[in-house]
């Protein structure tokens, strides 16, 4: 956690959460919030006076982050099989990515001819960087950042119900706000920065193709789907359970697999500026994966991370930087996209596959977000066990 994190804690507890509590409550709160803020100013103090100067530390996990990574994922994969599985699928994914951008380049670049006096990775960075370059000049404003998602998710929801992919919340609960104070530290794509040359940097990265991929992700199909499924897991004390030790993987990997899905049927009539642009997302999920192995366990510096990520995955400088702070605080929680989005993939291969002619798509998104967030070789199996497709 940074002492920015705990600063917002501290306001959140102090002031927003002081300001709601109604009148009849507020002696009672502030009786229960004192011993927490005193706590957290203590360690906020920690932090700043005592643990930043301890210059001989080292906040890599070094051995130890196999064994984190081998719990969050729950024994489905190690952490040097999957740093080789993502810098194959990274080269791969570059390779799409050319594909995709060539014929974009021709259009808005004609007199460059594809740079073919280049070869390798300085000619796909060259065609592929303009073409992203262009795509990224495409994005809302400081102002109209929030309204443009609430729009996109207004399309997606509209998607999902037209092509029938999966059943929705009945609930009309989904808000799109600033993220919180709190929860900016390590999560900022929701936020601004306050500096003018990194909002615009955050604006380019996220462009109107990576918003409509981050609402998605974020929204429809994605984590608002899928919690409010959650929501009405039964018995209650498995809903706690599922909620407080959920799985990761499943978590996040869902997410990505939406945004995939909803590519696959058509979203957006298969605009090759979105396709390409979720190239570069999945490039991304595969490139912080093996940043989080390489920091954590192969010593890379600060400068080979955002190097690597500037120029083998595209991201915007501001992006990465924030990655890297992320990667940091966070062991073993960037790879669960990755390995996440695989193995949803592979579930619903082989669901597909004991189905057959009647493997219905929706019935099994349905199926597979009620049961919560549970292990996917877990999910597999009770997937099989009581298909209950419609």
């Amino acid at each position: 956690m940074t002492t920015d994190e705990t600063r917002a804690n501290i306001a959140m507890v102090d002031q927003t959460i002081r300001d709601a509590v109604p009148d009849s409550l507020k002696i009672a709160y502030a009786h229960a919030a004192q011993p927490a803020l005193d706590a957290m100013r203590k360690y906020q103090d920690f932090l700043k006076d005592s643990l930043s100067q301890r210059t001989g530390a080292d906040w890599r996990l070094g051995e130890r982050y196999s064994r984190k990574f081998r719990f969050a994922m729950h024994g489905s994969m190690e952490a040097d099989n999957m740093l080789t599985d993502a810098t194959r699928d990274l080269a791969g994914g570059r390779a799409r990515m050319m594909e995709l951008a060539l014929p974009l380049h021709a259009k808005i670049a004609p007199s460059h001819h594809d740079h073919a006096d280049l070869s390798g990775d300085p000619r796909q960075n060259q065609v592929i960087g303009e073409v992203l370059a262009h795509i990224a000049e495409c994005h809302s404003s400081r102002e109209s950042y929030l309204d443009d998602a609430r729009n996109d998710l207004d399309e997606a929801r509209a998607f999902v119900r037209e092509k029938h992919l999966l059943t929705l919340p009945e609930q009309a609960n989904l808000r799109v706000v600033p993220t919180p104070e709190f929860e900016r530290g390590v999560y900022t794509a929701g936020g601004f920065d306050p500096a003018p040359p990194q909002a615009a940097s955050k604006l380019r990265e996220y462009n109107d193709y990576m918003l409509r991929l981050l609402s998605l992700h974020e929204g429809i199909p994605g984590h608002y789907v899928q919690f409010e499924a959650a929501g009405g897991i039964q018995p209650a004390a498995r809903r706690a359970l599922r909620a407080r030790y959920g799985s990761g993987p499943y978590v996040e990997g869902w997410a990505q697999y939406g945004e995939q899905m909803m590519l696959e049927q058509g979203f957006l009539n298969h605009s090759p500026e979105l396709e390409l642009t979720f190239a570069k997302q999945q490039l991304r999920v595969i490139a912080n994966a093996i940043l989080d192995v390489r920091l954590q366990m192969l010593n890379m510096t600060d400068q080979e991370a955002l190097d690597f990520l500037e120029k083998q995955a595209f991201q915007e400088h501001q992006e990465a930087v924030e990655k890297l702070q992320r990667a940091k605080a966070t062991a073993a929680q960037l790879p669960e996209y990755y390995v996440g989005w695989t193995q949803w993939n592979k579930l619903r291969d082989a669901i597909e596959k004991a189905h057959g002619p009647s493997f219905n798509l929706a019935g099994f998104h349905d199926r597979a977000l009620e049961e919560g967030a549970v292990p996917l070789e877990a999910l597999r199996q009770l997937i099989l066990q009581a298909p209950r497709q419609p």
